[in-house]
């Protein structure tokens, strides 16, 4: 595995996909109870709480250092509109559709890694990531007629997610995996902290708890994610996240008793022809490495 960074990176976003799907689950399932601000608000500190208290009983903080802190700034900036936006996507729509949008993305990495990282898709990358996209499409199956700002919000996720990864992969060079993951939530913190104060209730232990957990996959989750694009090539490993379609209709079909349709099953196979391309492309590609790796980093503890 060490050989082929491509793979343990594909790896490490899968279980980065099972702990979104996790916290995303407990997300949805809060969002019928609790206000969006306060659930924003709860939800942030719990990923903050988690990762601080994680890095000192590691000692791990010294990785907070920064050497770009105008980048992490409009990093942060950026991650606090990407998550207002999926917030909202989350709460109006099944997860299935939500992760649909942002299995858009691969196709927009696809686009935008030669300009920003230099790492090119060769022509079966390209045909498996488009293939995959036209999947996406038939299970969205985008309707003009229902625009608002709720599907603005849906359609808004694979631009804003895709800049994410890549402005991450960018900064990985020089910054922690740390420090990409923790700076990214204190924008969204304090605005949150005054989202619809006069709508916020008096939440319960039981509330509190699943908060606390859901923050907790979070963290975990873009930690995760973070590590797989620092070590793998994006072109290579970002079509593997159309994976998280099949997680979310589980638990759409599991909890909130929704039956996927012909076009849905279609493009589900057409999303795991992609998945199966490029996982053959990742064991024939040459290794991916970010420069600069550092032992004390999320992928070599």
């Amino acid at each position: 595995m060490t050989q082929h960074p491509n793979l343990r990176a594909i790896l490490y976003l899968q279980v980065s996909l099972f702990s979104f799907l996790v916290g995303d689950s407990l997300l949805k399932l809060q969002l019928e109870s609790i206000p969006l601000g306060q659930l924003m608000c709860l939800r942030t500190i719990a990923s903050l709480l988690v990762l601080f208290i994680f890095m000192a009983a590691t000692g791990r903080l010294a990785l907070l250092k920064v050497t770009k802190p105008l980048h992490h700034a409009m990093r942060s900036l950026f991650f606090t509109f990407v998550s207002i936006g999926y917030y909202l996507a989350v709460k109006s729509f099944p997860l299935s559709a939500v992760a649909t949008a942002l299995a858009g993305a691969p196709i927009i990495i696809s686009a935008i890694s030669p300009l920003m990282l230099k790492e090119h898709a060769n022509k079966i990358q390209w045909a498996a990531t488009i293939t995959g996209f036209i999947g996406v499409c038939m299970v969205l199956k985008p309707d003009l007629s229902e625009i608002n700002w709720y599907y603005l919000a849906l359609l808004s996720l694979p631009f804003s997610y895709a800049t994410m990864i890549l402005w991450g992969k960018y900064l990985s060079k020089t910054e922690s995996d740390w420090s990409l993951n923790f700076y990214q939530f204190i924008p969204l913190l304090i605005l949150s902290c005054f989202w619809g104060q006069d709508e916020w209730i008096n939440t319960s232990a039981t509330q509190l708890g699943i908060t606390l957990l859901s923050g907790t996959a979070a963290s975990v989750g873009f930690m995760l994610l973070i590590a797989a694009f620092r070590i793998g090539k994006p072109v290579i490993i970002a079509p593997f996240e159309y994976s998280y379609i099949l997680m979310a209709l589980v638990a759409d079909i599991l909890f909130w008793h929704l039956f996927p349709d012909l076009w849905l099953w279609l493009g589900i196979g057409l999303i795991i022809t992609c998945g199966i391309i490029q996982g053959w492309q990742a064991q024939v590609d040459p290794p991916a490495i970010t420069p600069h790796l550092r032992p004390e980093d999320t992928h070599n503890p």
